[in-house]
C-alpha cells in the first residue's frame, strides 16, 4: 500500500499557494543535512513526509552526489551517458513538500580521476594511505573537459530555465557545494593549490549553465578554539579544552593545523565561490569566518553552516579544536554510549529517554548560537540514526529520525516547534543576561519578537545528576506571555504551552537546560 503524504505545506496542485510557500522558504535558515539521496532509503516517502510534512523543514542538503554514480563510464566519441534516475526521483520527492535543495558533490570517478601526487600525509599513512586513492582529486588531463561538461550538465538539468530541465522539476535548484571538507586529506587527496584549480574550473562550468547558480565552499574548519555562545572561550570551556587537548593524538593535532591552513587559504579565493560554509554553527567560529572574509575583501559572501550534528556530545572529539563542545561531556559518557547502541541493555530505555531530551535541547542551542552570529542557513543532521552495535559514533545516536523505530525523535519534533515559532525569522540577537542565562530576541513575522531562553552552566551532568536551572525576572512589557516548551519526551507530539503573567514589568521564569519560546500576549 502506498504511503499517504502529509500535505502540511500546500500541494503543488495548488499552484499559487505552493509557489508562495516555496518563495517564503528561500530565506528560511531551517535545513536538514546528511540526506544521501542516491540511496533509496533517503527517498522513501515516509521519511520525506516526516521532514517535509511534519517537521516542515525548508532546505535539505543532498550529500554525496557522486559523479561516478551518474556517469559510470567514460564518454565515447565525446558523447556522455548520464543516468539521472535516482537524483531525479530524489528531487521530485523532496520538492513535493516545497523544500529547497543544495547538493554536495563528490567527484571521484575511477575512469576520470588522476592519481594524486601526494607527499607525506598527516594521518593517512602506512596501510591507511590506500584510502586516499578513492578521495576527490583533479581529473586526468584528458578528462578535464569531461568534468566541466558534467558540472554544466548537472546545473542545467535542475536550474529551471526551460533548457534541458528535469521532467517534473517544480522550481530551480541553484546551490552546489564542490566537495566536502577538502581541508581533510580523507576527502581531498591534493594540495590546497590543486584544490583552487579544481574550484575555479567547477565554478566556471556551473556558471556557464546558469549565472545565478551559487557555489558553496567545501566546508571549512579553524584551528583556534572559539566559544560556543561567544567569540572566546568561557572559563569552563577553557578548562574543558585544557583537559581534552592532551588526549588528542599528535597526528590529529597536526591534522587540525593542516585543516586551518587549508581553510584559511581557500576562504581567500572568494572570486570562485558565493557562499562560505563554516563547520560548525558555533558563535566564535562564525565570527572568525566573518573576520577572514573582511580581511580578504570578501565581506559580501553569505555564511552558511551546511553541516551540523544534532547529537548531545558524549565522546571527546578526536580533533579537539575543530569540534569543541560547549561543555564537558558527562563523566559516564562512554557507558551511556555503549547502552545507546545496545537495545537489549536493561538500561536502554532509561538512558535513551534521558539522551533524547538533551539532544532536543542541543538542536535549539546550536541554532541560537549560529543565527545570532550571522550564519544564514543551518543544515542540521543526521537524516536518521540506527542504534546498532555496529554503527559508528555519532551516526548511531544523532539522528532526528529513528531508522530503527521509524519515527521522529524528540529532537525532530522540537525542530518542528522551533520552525513554527520562528517562522519568517529575519534577525536573532542575544540579550544581556546573568552568567549561564541565555535569552535571544528573534524578529519574525511582521516584525514580531519571539524570545528563546534557557540556562546552560557548561557542565555535562550524568543521568543521575540534576540539570542546572535558575530563576529569572525577565523585563517584559506585555501583560502576559505565551510560553512554549520544547519537546523532550519520546512519542510526545505537541509541546506544552502555558500563559505566564507579568508582575511589575517582569516575567517570572524558571529556566532549565531545555529552551522555551516566549511570545507577548497583550490582552
Amino acid at each position: 500500500m502506498a504511503t499517504k503524504r502529509k500535505n502540511v505545506p500546500p500541494p503543488p496542485s495548488n499552484k499559487a499557494a505552493f509557489e508562495e510557500y516555496v518563495q517564503r522558504g528561500w530565506a528560511s535558515p531551517f535545513g536538514l543535512d546528511y540526506v544521501f539521496v542516491l540511496n533509496p532509503q533517503f527517498r522513501a516517502p515516509e521519511l520525506v513526509s516526516a521532514y517535509g510534512g511534519t517537521v516542515g523543514i525548508r532546505w535539505v542538503n543532498f550529500a554525496q552526489i557522486k559523479w561516478s554514480s551518474i556517469e559510470k563510464t567514460a564518454p565515447k566519441d565525446n558523447r556522455h551517458t548520464y543516468d539521472w534516475t535516482a537524483l531525479d526521483d530524489g528531487v521530485r520527492e523532496w520538492q513535493y513538500f516545497g523544500i529547497h535543495i543544495m547538493m554536495s558533490l563528490i567527484n571521484y570517478n575511477s575512469w576520470a580521476t588522476a592519481s594524486p601526487n601526494t607527499k607525506e600525509n598527516v594521518y593517512l599513512k602506512g596501510p591507511l594511505k590506500w584510502i586516499q586513492q578513492f578521495s576527490d582529486y583533479l581529473p586526468k588531463p584528458e578528462h578535464r573537459q569531461d568534468f566541466r561538461d558534467y558540472i554544466t550538465s548537472l546545473v542545467e538539468r535542475y536550474d529551471g530555465d526551460g533548457i534541458d530541465d528535469m521532467p517534473g522539476l517544480l522550481f530551480p535548484v541553484l546551490h552546489y557545494q564542490l566537495g566536502n571538507e577538502y581541508d581533510n586529506e580523507l576527502f581531498w587527496a591534493g594540495t590546497v593549490d590543486e584544490y583552487l584549480i579544481y574550484l575555479q574550473e567547477g565554478y566556471l562550468a556551473a556558471k556557464k549553465a546558469n549565472k545565478d547558480v551559487k557555489i558553496i565552499l567545501s566546508g571549512v574548519n579553524f584551528e583556534s578554539p572559539t566559544g560556543f555562545y561567544e567569540k572566546t572561550l568561557s572559563p569552563r570551556e577553557s578548562q574543558f579544552f585544557r583537559m581534552a587537548l592532551p588526549q588528542a593524538e599528535k597526528h590529529m593535532v597536526d591534522l587540525s593545523a593542516r585543516m586551518n591552513r587549508f581553510s584559511t587559504k581557500t576562504v581567500a579565493a572568494c572570486k570562485y565561490y558565493d557562499i562560505l560554509d563554516i563547520r560548525w554553527p558555533f558563535y566564535g567560529k562564525i565570527k572568525h569566518g566573518k573576520r577572514l572574509l573582511q580581511k580578504y575583501g570578501c565581506k559580501d559572501k553569505e555564511i552558511w553552516s551546511a553541516e551540523a550534528y544534532s547529537q548531545f556530545p558524549l565522546l571527546v572529539p578526536p580533533v579537539i579544536a575543530t569540534a569543541l563542545h560547549p561543555y564537558p561531556t558527562p563523566s559516564k559518557s562512554k557507558e551511556y554510549y555503549r547502552i545507546l547502541k545496545n537495545r537489549r541493555s536493561p538500561l536502554f530505555e532509561k538512558v535513551n529517554a534521558w539522551y533524547r531530551g538533551l539532544q532536543a535541547a542541543y538542536v535549539v542551542k546550536q541554532f541560537m548560537a549560529g543565527l545570532s552570529a550571522g550564519t544564514r542557513k543551518i543544515m542540521m543532521g543526521w537524516g536518521f540514526d540506527g542504534q546498532s552495535v555496529l554503527a559508528p559514533y555519532p551516526m548511531a545516536v544523532d539522528g532526528l529520525y529513528s531508522g530503527t523505530y521509524k519515527k521522529l525523535w524528540p529532537a525532530g519534533h522540537t525542530f518542528k516547534v522551533m520552525i513554527a515559532e520562528l517562522n519568517g525569522i529575519t534577525l536573532c540577537r542575544r540579550l544581556s543576561t546573568p552568567d549561564y542565562v541565555y535569552v535571544y530576541e528573534c524578529t519574525v513575522r511582521n516584525g514580531e519578537k519571539v524570545l528563546v531562553a534557557f540556562y546552560d552552566d557548561h557542565i555535562g551532568q550524568n543521568l543521575d545528576e540534576p540539570l542546572g536551572h535558575t530563576r529569572l525576572q525577565l523585563p517584559f512589557r506585555a501583560k502576559s506571555a505565551k510560553v512554549t516548551h520544547i519537546i523532550t519526551t519520546i512519542d510526545q507530539m505537541e509541546p506544552k504551552v502555558e500563559q505566564v503573567q507579568t508582575r511589575h514589568g517582569k516575567l517570572p521564569l524558571t529556566l532549565t537546560e531545555y529552551p522555551i519560546f516566549i511570545q507577548a500576549r497583550h490582552r
